[in-house]
């Protein structure tokens, strides 16, 4: 179902030939991954807080999982990315990804505070602090990581 979803978003943006339709289309794969991004990252977290695993121990795993997902599918779907240098791309991707987690720790750990501690508040802590990071990770992604990659190809 999902990969239908994303099959017909790109058959959508396939048609949009101008600049701002470019950054378009981008923003609508982005979100798409990001979505699936978060649905692999809630899962990961929730599955270790119900387990009794600290909130901050499983949002960190839980980044570094959606962070690779999230990367793999943006360098080949939403930026047309084929260059081989994966390494340089990957380290840009993931220190800018870093900073935004950093933002995504900072509202978990503010919600926790204020709210409390109970499972729910820290889920939803969690969806706070993904939303709050995913402005800065578009943004980022399209002008240092990913930059002017697939521009031709439209």
């Amino acid at each position: 179902m999902l990969l239908y979803l994303f099959y017909l978003i790109d058959l959508f943006t396939r048609r949009q030939k101008t600049r701002g339709a470019t950054i378009t289309r981008r923003l609508l794969k982005f979100g798409s991954v990001g979505a699936l991004g978060t649905v692999t990252n809630l899962t990961i977290y929730s599955s270790l807080i119900f387990m009794n695993v600290n909130y901050n121990i499983a949002s960190i795993s839980a980044f570094m999982v959606a962070v690779t997902q999230n990367f793999t599918l943006n360098k080949r779907w939403t930026f047309s990315d084929h260059d081989r240098d994966i390494k340089n791309r990957f380290l840009k991707y993931l220190i800018l990804n870093f900073l935004s987690f950093l933002l995504n720790l900072a509202i978990l750990n503010l919600v926790i505070h204020y709210f409390g501690t109970d499972k729910l508040t820290q889920i939803v802590a969690q969806v706070l602090g993904i939303a709050g990071a995913m402005v800065t990770n578009f943004a980022g992604s399209h002008i240092v990581v990913f930059g002017t990659v697939g521009e031709n190809n439209r």
